[in-house]
C-alpha cells in the first residue's frame, strides 16, 4: 500500500495531475465567457476521454507519447482561446496573426497564456491508471471514442478536438477555392448585370448630385446601440431621424473583407491588400463626376496602407499629426475631427464628393483613451460610449453646417462586434449564435429626410452598395452579389449568407444557423466563379 502511495506522489504522477487539473479549471472557466452549458458537458466528456487515452499511452512508444501530447495540447489551447475569445481557434484568427498588435493590451495576456500552456503541456507525465485491467481500460476508451462519433453529428461545433479537425478541413477547402479557376470572361459574364433595382426614388429635396459621406465604424453590433443602459445615446437618437434597416447582418469578417466587400458588394477570398477589379460604389460615383476619397486612420500600418490604396478611391488621405491612439493610429475623436474638416474642405470646392472613413477606436481589446462609461471599469462599454460621444460632436457640427443640406450621411460598420470575453461580460444577457455574425447598424440621413424603419429579414451587408446607389437613383451595370434593401423581393442567393475563412452561416429571416455540408458545397460551387471574376481584368 505504501509503495502505491509513493508511486502516486512521484513527480511525473504529480505532473499528470497538474495537467488535467489545469485543463479541468479551463473547461469551467469557459462557461463564464460562453454562458453555454453545452461547452461544459462536451468539454468534460472529451477531457475524460483524453485522460484515459493519455494514461493508457503515455508510457508506451515515443510515437504514442507524441500523439497524446499533441491531443492534450490541442484541447488546452482550444479551451484557452474559447475562454478569452468565445470561440475555438478559427482560420480567420490564424490568417490575422500579423495584426496581433491591434489587440492592444490583450496581446500580452495572449502571449503569457501561450507560454503557460506550452510549459504545462511539456511537463513529463506518468500513468495514473496502471492498476486498471487493460481490457477494462480499452473498453472505457472505446465507449468514449464512440461518444466522440455521436458528438460529430450534432455538437461538433462545441468540441475542441473536432473543431480543430474542422480547422484543418477549412484550410483544405480554402486552398481548394484559391486554386480553383474558371474562365475569367465566363465568370464575369455569370455575375454581370446590366442594371440595378429601382425600388426607391431619390427625394425631391436633395440636389441632383448630393455629396455622400459613409462612416464604417470598427466592429459595432446593433444591440450595443439599442442597449437600455444608454451606452450610445447619440446614435440611438440619431437613428430616430434616419432611414434605418432592421434585422440587417454583416456578410463577412474581419475589416479587410468587410469594408471592401460592402463597397463592391462581393466576398473577398484573402485578408490582404489585393484589390477587386469589378465595379464599386466609388467607381460608379467617380464616373458620375464625383471626387472620391477614403480616410486612413492607420497611416503607419503598412499592410493597411496598401489595402486602402487598392480600394479604388481617387485619393486616400490621412492626418499624421494627430495619431495618439493605439499603435500610432487616430483616436475616434481625431478621426471625427478630421472627417468633418476634410468634408468641409471638399464641400467648399463646389464639386460633389464621396467620402468614406473607417474609425478604429472600438477594436477588440481596446479601452477608451478619452471618455469613460460610468465608473470606467468596463473597457468594452468605455470604448463604445466614447465612440458615441465623438459621433455626437460630429453630428452637431454636421447639422449646423452647410453640409447637412446637400450631403447624405451613412453610418454603418465594417462587421459586427467580435463576441469575445469582454463583449460577453459587458452584455451577459445578449446571446449570440456565432462570435463573428450579428445584426449591425445601417442608418441613412440627410436634412429633411422622412424617418423610416425597414425590416430586411436577415439580409446582409452585401446589399450596401446596391442600396446606396438605388437611393441616389443611379443605374449602372454591376457585378453585385447583393441587392437593394429597398426592394423586399430582390433577394439573391448570397445576401443572407455569411462567409469567411471559418464560417458559412445563413441569416435568412433572422434565423442564424450553420449551413449543412450539402449547403456548403452548393454555395462554394457558386462562389468559385466570383473569385475568378474578381481578379480578372475588365
Amino acid at each position: 500500500m505504501l509503495t502505491k502511495i509513493k508511486k502516486f506522489f512521484e513527480p511525473k504522477s504529480i505532473f499528470t495531475i497538474i495537467k488535467f487539473c489545469f485543463a479541468s479549471i479551463l473547461v469551467v472557466l469557459t462557461y463564464f465567457t460562453t454562458k453555454d452549458v453545452t461547452y461544459l458537458s462536451i468539454g468534460f466528456l472529451e477531457l475524460v476521454f483524453l485522460f484515459f487515452l493519455y494514461n493508457a499511452l503515455i508510457q508506451q512508444k515515443a510515437i504514442f507519447k507524441f500523439i497524446v501530447g499533441l491531443l492534450f495540447f490541442i484541447f488546452v489551447a482550444q479551451m484557452l482561446v474559447l475562454y478569452f475569445g468565445n470561440s475555438f481557434v478559427t482560420l480567420t484568427m490564424l490568417k490575422n496573426v500579423k495584426f496581433l498588435a491591434d489587440l492592444g493590451g490583450r496581446a500580452i495576456t495572449y502571449i503569457l497564456g501561450t507560454i503557460i500552456i506550452l510549459f504545462i503541456v511539456f511537463l513529463p507525465g506518468k500513468s495514473l491508471v496502471s492498476n486498471i485491467n487493460k481490457k477494462i481500460l480499452i473498453e472505457i476508451i472505446l465507449i468514449l471514442a464512440l461518444a466522440e462519433v455521436f458528438i460529430h453529428f450534432d455538437y461538433k461545433h462545441y468540441s475542441p478536438l473536432q473543431s480543430f479537425c474542422t480547422l484543418v478541413v477549412d484550410e483544405v477547402r480554402y486552398q481548394h477555392v484559391k486554386r480553383a479557376q474558371v474562365n475569367p470572361e465566363l465568370a464575369q459574364e455569370t455575375y454581370h448585370k446590366d442594371s440595378l433595382e429601382d425600388a426607391v426614388t431619390k427625394p425631391n429635396n436633395l440636389p441632383e448630385n448630393p455629396n455622400v459621406i459613409v462612416i464604417f465604424t470598427e466592429g459595432l453590433s446593433y444591440n450595443i446601440i439599442s442597449d437600455e443602459r444608454d451606452i450610445m445615446p447619440n446614435l440611438k437618437e440619431f437613428e430616430k431621424s434616419c432611414v434605418s434597416f432592421k434585422n440587417y447582418y454583416n456578410h463577412t469578417f474581419p475589416t479587410l473583407r468587410g469594408v471592401q466587400g460592402q463597397l463592391y458588394s462581393g466576398y473577398k477570398l484573402d485578408d490582404d491588400k489585393t484589390g477587386n477589379n469589378l465595379i464599386s460604389v466609388q467607381d460608379v460615383l467617380h464616373d458620375k463626376g464625383y471626387f472620391t476619397a477614403f480616410i486612413n486612420v492607420e497611416p503607419y500600418n503598412h499592410e493597411f496602407n496598401e489595402y486602402c490604396a487598392n480600394l479604388g478611391f481617387d485619393q486616400v488621405i490621412t492626418d499624421t499629426r494627430h495619431v495618439s491612439g493605439y499603435n500610432i493610429t487616430m483616436t475616434d475623436a481625431e478621426a471625427y475631427n478630421f472627417l468633418f474638416a476634410y468634408a468641409k474642405e471638399l464641400d467648399d470646392s463646389g464639386n460633389p464628393f464621396f467620402l468614406s472613413a473607417y474609425t478604429f477606436g472600438t477594436h477588440v481589446s481596446f479601452d477608451s483613451p478619452d471618455l469613460t462609461y460610468g465608473d470606467g471599469s468596463d473597457s468594452a462599454l468605455n470604448k463604445f460610449y466614447n465612440l458615441d460621444a465623438q459621433f455626437g460632436e460630429f453630428i452637431k457640427k454636421f447639422k449646423s453646417s452647410g453640409l447637412a443640406d446637400n450631403t447624405i450621411l451613412v453610418f454603418t460598420t465594417d462587421h459586427s462586434t467580435y463576441a469575445d470575453q469582454d463583449f460577453t461580460s459587458a452584455f451577459p444577457d445578449y446571446k449570440r449564435s456565432c462570435t463573428d455574425v450579428d445584426q449591425i447598424p445601417l442608418f441613412v440621413y440627410y436634412n429633411g429626410i422622412k424617418p423610416e424603419e425597414i425590416d430586411v429579414k436577415g439580409r446582409n451587408s452585401l446589399c450596401f452598395a446596391p442600396t446606396l446607389l438605388d437611393y441616389l437613383d443611379i443605374d449602372t451595370e454591376n457585378y453585385f452579389l447583393g441587392s437593394s434593401l429597398f426592394d423586399a423581393d430582390a433577394t439573391t442567393d448570397f445576401d443572407t449568407i455569411f462567409y469567411d475563412a471559418s464560417y458559412l452561416i445563413t441569416t435568412k429571416d433572422g434565423d442564424v444557423r450553420y449551413l449543412s455540408d450539402l449547403e456548403v458545397e452548393e454555395f462554394l460551387s457558386q462562389v468559385l466563379a466570383y473569385y475568378s471574376a474578381v481578379e480578372a481584368p475588365r
